[in-house]
């Protein structure tokens, strides 16, 4: 469990386990970025690497076994609509984080509020 019970015994546990689920899912959605923003390096460095090469010259991309022979003006191509599609679901996971975020500091608050409000009726 995320608080202690005894240390605040007001809170129903539907709230509790409400909480527990949005640190859950916090934590998923900052893996996610973070492999993302790995991808985007990744992507970035890559791009880095043809920089300044003549689009039309021949260049081998592999992948484990596989082999394919395009031109460099296709490899920037392809790797800047990879890096548009990395930057895309980034964001939209970092929006998401930021919700989370925003939901979690208003429930915070109010759960103290809530808390004192019965602390000042008992």
């Amino acid at each position: 469990m995320l608080m202690e019970e005894s240390t605040i015994p007001n809170i129903p546990n539907e709230v509790i386990n409400y909480v527990e689920e949005q640190h859950a899912r916090h934590r998923e959605l900052t893996k996610q970025k973070k492999s993302l923003k790995k991808c985007i390096k990744k992507v970035q460095g890559m791009l880095k690497m043809i920089e300044g090469r003549n689009d039309g010259l021949p260049c081998t991309i592999a992948a484990g076994n596989i082999y394919q022979q395009c031109t460099v003006q296709e490899l920037r191509l392809n790797l800047t609509a990879k890096l548009t599609i990395y930057v895309g679901k980034f964001v939209k996971v970092h929006r998401k984080l930021l919700g989370i975020h925003w939901d979690l500091s208003q429930d915070y608050e109010t759960i103290c509020e809530n808390a004192n409000s019965i602390d000042l009726v008992n």
